[in-house]
């Protein structure tokens, strides 16, 4: 059972390149509360400058600042305990332009882009170093057929995106953020 609770907007929605803030907190009747065994951890489209302040009445503020729009898991642990209801889902909203500022310096690569073969994985490299982005990215392909679709990390800030088609035929290709098609987006497969 967790010793901590967590509590505030902070958890639920924000605005990007805006602070968003919640509070950590000991349980009602709790004796003792070390903020130094608290860890908190973020996952979403970018990666949040992040600022935790000890208040006088013992409790501990998180104060982050989200980069992008999007949904925004949040991990708390406590003395290496998952805190009640964690993860947080948290809905970041704004930062539109912002977000195509970045979508717009990833790069796609790869034959796999505009040729594709049936019965083996064709793939396309992402390039998000430039762009921030770290996550929120999603993949449609429409045609003939509905291959098999993946992500996989290469390594930091490239994605490899593979598909495996077994109907030969044109597809379109949807590489987006959000609703923002990535550079090139849609694309035009031909599938041999």
């Amino acid at each position: 059972m967790s010793l901590i609770l967590a509590s505030g907007p902070g958890l639920e929605s924000g605005v990007a390149n805006e602070q968003c803030k919640f509070t950590i907190l000991p349980q009602t009747g709790s004796t003792t509360f070390d903020p130094s065994v608290c860890a908190v951890a973020f996952e979403g489209p970018s990666k949040p400058e992040i600022q935790f302040i000890n208040n006088p009445d013992g409790t501990v503020s998180c104060v982050w600042t989200p980069k992008l729009p999007g949904n925004y898991k949040i991990f708390i642990r406590y003395e290496d305990k998952e805190q009640a209801f964690s993860p947080f889902t948290c809905k970041v909203t704004g930062g539109e332009e912002q977000a195509r500022k970045q979508v717009a310096k990833i790069k796609c690569s790869g034959q796999a882009l505009q040729h594709g073969r049936t019965g083996i994985t064709n793939e396309i490299t992402l390039d998000t170093r430039e762009s921030g982005i770290i996550g929120g990215l999603s993949v449609s392909m429409e045609g003939p057929a509905k291959p098999e679709l993946s992500f996989k990390n290469d390594k930091p800030g490239i994605l490899v995106f593979q598909y495996k088609p077994e109907t030969k035929g044109e597809y379109k290709l949807n590489l987006k953020f959000g609703e923002i098609h990535l550079p090139g987006s849609p694309f035009s497969v031909k599938v041999t």
